[in-house]
């Protein structure tokens, strides 16, 4: 849809498991390619769930080659559909994540960025590891905005809560602010708990609260994956 550089780099993380992150990832990628823009996904987590997802394989390279210096982005590129991309996690990730963490590193993703996926995509999606690691801090550090799947689980609010003091030191290295949202995400439906979690949620993040809610519905709802997408690049929060 654009001639330019990236729109956004949309970072997806939160510190637990289990909230339906590479779910969302999968589902925006989708709807915002379907919608017309061109979007390229990175599989960030050495668990490879996005990948998957796809149906790509654990020993396919990928994110681990690029970062490493072992390949070209262009080498690693998998198309999808039409205007959905992924480059994969690949087998190695993890060994790129236990290196110990330097400026240098911690940069890496967004120089690789700026240098040679960028101009190719409109909108970019990260599937997150962990904050606390270098492929988190890689992932803040190059991205324009953060998304963080929030469900009621004791785990899923924890796991935010924890992340936020470690965004906030990583933050402190970017030369521009992040955008930062929450997603309601997984909450149980028919019910005014959901309305409830949110007010809540809004009263502690104002305007940091994504006005649609992602149900926990058996499958996925194309209406609200959509709604969420135009959430997220419009603003539209509380």
């Amino acid at each position: 849809m654009s001639e330019q550089g990236a729109k956004r780099i949309i970072a997806v993380m939160n510190q637990t498991h289990d909230v339906g992150k590479t779910t969302v990832t999968a589902n925006l990628g989708v709807i915002l390619a379907e919608m017309g823009y061109r979007v390229l996904m990175l599989d960030l987590d050495p668990q490879s769930d996005l990948s998957r997802q796809f149906g790509v394989p654990e020993t396919q390279p990928g994110m681990d080659a690029l970062l490493s210096d072992n390949a070209l982005a262009s080498e690693l590129l998998l198309p999808l559909t039409e205007h959905l991309s992924l480059i994969a996690s690949g087998p190695e990730l993890l060994l790129y994540e236990q290196q110990t963490p330097s400026a240098k590193l911690g940069m890496q993703l967004k120089q690789l960025l700026t240098s040679t996926i960028q101009a190719d995509a409109d909108i970019i999606l990260i599937d997150c590891a962990a904050l606390s690691g270098l492929l988190g801090t890689n992932a803040v550090l190059a991205a324009t905005d953060m998304l963080i799947p929030v469900s009621a689980g004791h785990g899923a609010l924890r796991g935010m809560i924890k992340m936020l003091p470690v965004l906030q030191r990583v933050s402190k290295l970017r030369a521009e602010s992040l955008r930062l949202w929450l997603c309601l995400n997984r909450l149980p439906d028919g019910s005014d708990f959901a309305y409830q979690f949110g007010h809540l949620l809004t009263q502690y993040f104002p305007k940091r609260v994504l006005k649609t809610v992602i149900y926990d519905n058996e499958s996925a709802n194309p209406a609200d994956y959509q709604s969420l997408a135009n959430d997220l690049l419009l603003g539209r929060a509380d």
